[in-house]
């Protein structure tokens, strides 16, 4: 069969256009990947003698595995097989790094990180003062460690270099670029750690001579002190590769032979972020190619990790070359409705490329819009659904998607408690983390405070233990320890009166307090908590007053714009315990219990072996759901302030919120249900503003 009958009339022109310097918007659903390697195809089969050579990249390990095994065992690819290598960006770095270094050490887990920073970088942050301060301290040289390292990536994912920006002016000069693609705000939130730890200050003075006095220095020096000893990071497989192939391009040595590529097309390019683009930019560069870019603007979702939808909108500046755009325009996977409600949603973006997609279905989905009195009524009705969903055959797989992690607790609980079993990947370190243990230690408190005085509990060590969580991170020990002394003096016998206590201290509290505004700012916090009439507001508490809790948490990257309290649904869904906390630990220990280990979309060694995978019931945040399809689809909390979140104000901010929203609910294939709330938290809340945007309107809740 010819190309044409196998290609459709958007596909076939860009199989068959001979430029290289291509942009395919390819929306969900529209043969991406078949056009991708039908162009290898093409353009292999009408080149006149030497044939090309085709480089690929996925953002993946699964999708590097999907496209080789469809080359491998499609017999349409077979011709191309031997002339098309696929690759991730970091497998690619990784191989070209090791082929230079001897004994290249990759360090990737939590420990190899500590380690490094501790042992291997101790000569170089002993020179500077507060980070020595707080890696030397007990109380902080865990989370500084981590800090410093997450920064330390983070400034190379956004295009820093260790050799180029050395001074403050430099410095800025960049975040003034970051700011023109719209990742300042990203750039903002990594630094907020170096904040936290009071390594620099963000709110006085000027932020570029902040960040080149408290931490460049180190940063400057760290990089290259690793890279000398063989050891790198996730993101230094990129970033070593990148100036590897820079100094290549430079000295004019070029990839020749069966090892130059004559093609190098990156998958889902709108994920890329500044480090990406630039390790793209050099294979090109020393390949003496350009890069063909496939991917959708309308699900550019990445910005989490310092993706920019301008790369793609806009490549011509962006990636250097006079790029030819072609665009697929049928849909081959989603029901006829949900791509037209899809495109009337998405078209309210501005920062788009105008796209006409047309439905190759010609059924379509159960598409709903439930209102419902309570976060409670949503779950107990999605239970229900869920049990019927799963006996019926005709829905095989289905998805609750939530905007942010913290959505997805109460269901992980209640679908535990019911023994139902459930795939949720992404979740599971919200249950195994420490912020679980410590919610429960801290109820446990609460508990103690209003029984008087217990023998064998020391209110006092219940005090500190609630003071050190009140802020991001701890007391210092000297700080800890002058608190303890003024409190041992009062000898306090319950839990109040050591706050009553607290209350007259004057000594330092995270800096200065001697009008004892700080003491009063801590008890505060804690008077709230302990004097909660339930175990719902006891959590609100607990998620409303105590930061230290929500870094406990664990921040997921994909959360880095908006840091909503970790417990807000958690605190609703306990609503139906009343002051029965020994039910909701039975409950909270259950789904611990119960949650199985899985590994991740990307960890290729362990997924092929894990059969959970293929649980007919998946648990997700909507920035996980990408490239995801199920039956039947649950999208919570359909409320303004969720949907978008009421953190994004800005425009790009308030785009990006739609594009996450459009994502979720082009999962379905047969069902979906959008459940808005009457209130949260006690309180009126509004619908989605993206319900009127697509023309739905809800049903009343259904009763019984």
């Amino acid at each position: 069969m010819s190309i044409a009958k196998k290609l459709d009339k958007f596909q076939l022109p860009f199989a068959q256009d001979q430029r290289r310097a291509l942009r395919l918007l390819a929306p969900a659903g529209s043969g991406k990947t078949y056009s991708l390697l039908w162009r290898c195809v093409q353009q292999w089969e009408s080149a006149p003698k030497a044939k090309p050579r085709f480089l690929i990249f996925t953002f993946t390990k699964a999708a590097r595995d999907e496209l080789q095994d469809r080359i491998r065992n499609d017999k349409d690819f077979a011709n191309v097989s031997g002339a098309v290598e696929v690759s991730t960006l970091n497998s690619w770095g990784y191989r070209r790094l090791r082929s230079r270094t001897h004994n290249l050490r990759l360090l990737t887990s939590s420990n190899d990180l500590f380690w490094a920073v501790h042992n291997n970088l101790q000569p170089i942050w002993t020179k500077h003062a507060k980070l020595r301060d707080l890696l030397t301290q007990t109380t902080s040289r865990n989370r500084a460690a981590k800090a410093v390292m997450t920064v330390m990536d983070g400034l190379k994912s956004l295009g820093f270099r260790h050799d180029v920006h050395v001074s403050a002016a430099k410095f800025e000069q960049h975040v003034q670029w970051l700011n023109d693609v719209g990742l300042v705000t990203y750039l903002t939130n990594l630094l907020q750690l170096l904040a936290d730890l009071e390594i620099i200050n963000v709110a006085g003075g000027k932020l570029s001579q902040e960040v080149e006095k408290g931490f460049l220095g180190f940063w400057r020096e760290a990089t290259l002190s690793l890279r000398q000893m063989a050891m790198i990071t996730l993101e230094d497989q990129k970033y070593w590769a990148w100036l590897d192939l820079e100094e290549s391009v430079a000295n004019r040595k070029f990839t020749t032979g069966i090892h130059r590529h004559d093609h190098v097309l990156v998958d889902e390019f709108q994920d890329v972020n500044c480090l990406d683009l630039r390790l793209l930019q050099a294979i090109a560069a020393v390949n003496k190619s350009e890069l063909t870019l496939v991917g959708d603007d309308d699900q550019a979702i990445y910005e989490w990790r310092g993706a920019s939808p301008q790369f793609i909108l806009d490549p011509d500046e962006h990636v250097g070359a006079d790029y030819a755009t072609h665009i697929l325009s049928r849909n081959y996977r989603s029901p006829r409705n949900i791509v037209n409600y899809s495109q009337k949603l998405i078209k309210h973006n501005k920062r788009r490329v105008e796209k006409k997609i047309e439905a190759a279905l010609n059924v379509d989905a159960r598409v709903e819009v439930l209102k419902m009195p309570t976060i409670s009524n949503c779950i107990d009705y999605v239970v229900q659904e869920v049990r019927a969903m799963l006996k019926e055959k005709t829905i095989r797989k289905v998805a609750i998607i939530g905007r942010k992690r913290g959505q997805i607790i109460p269901y992980q609980i209640v679908f535990a408690s019911h023994n139902i079993p459930f795939y949720a990947a992404e979740d599971l370190q919200v249950f195994l983390s420490d912020a679980f243990s410590e919610l429960k230690d801290m109820l446990g408190i609460k508990a103690r405070a209003g029984a008087g005085p217990i023998p064998g509990f020391d209110p006092i060590q219940d005090l500190l233990k609630l003071v050190d969580k009140v802020k991001r991170y701890p007391l210092s020990k000297a700080d800890k320890g002058a608190l303890l002394k003024h409190l041992q003096s009062d000898r306090p016998r319950t839990l109040a009166a050591c706050v009553a206590s607290l209350r007259n201290y004057t000594g330092s509290l995270k800096g200065n307090n001697q009008d004892a505004s700080r003491s009063n700012e801590f008890a505060d916090s804690i008077l709230e908590f302990i004097s909660a009439d339930s175990v719902s507001t006891a959590i609100q508490a607990i998620s409303d007053n105590f930061e230290g809790l929500r870094k406990d948490y664990g921040k997921a990257m994909e959360d880095i714009f908006y840091t909503d309290p970790p417990f807000l649904h958690l605190a609703e869904f306990a609503l139906r315990y009343g002051n029965d906390y020994s039910a909701f630990y039975e409950d909270l220990d259950k789904a611990i219990a119960t949650l199985v280990r899985l590994p991740s979309d990307d960890d290729e060694a362990t997924a092929s072996k894990e059969p959970d995978w293929k649980l007919p019931l998946h648990l997700m945040t909507a920035l996980r759901a990408k490239g995801k399809e199920f039956d039947a689809v649950f999208i919570l909390d359909a409320n303004q302030d969720i949907w978008p979140s009421k953190l994004a104000v800005t425009e790009e901010q308030l785009e990006q919120e739609r594009r996450v929203f459009y994502v979720a609910f082009t999962r379905a294939r047969k069902r979906i249900t959008l459940l808005v709330n009457d209130t949260l938290l006690g309180r009126p809340a509004l619908t989605s503003q993206y319900l009127a945007e697509m023309g739905l309107k809800a049903a009343p809740y259904p009763k019984g």
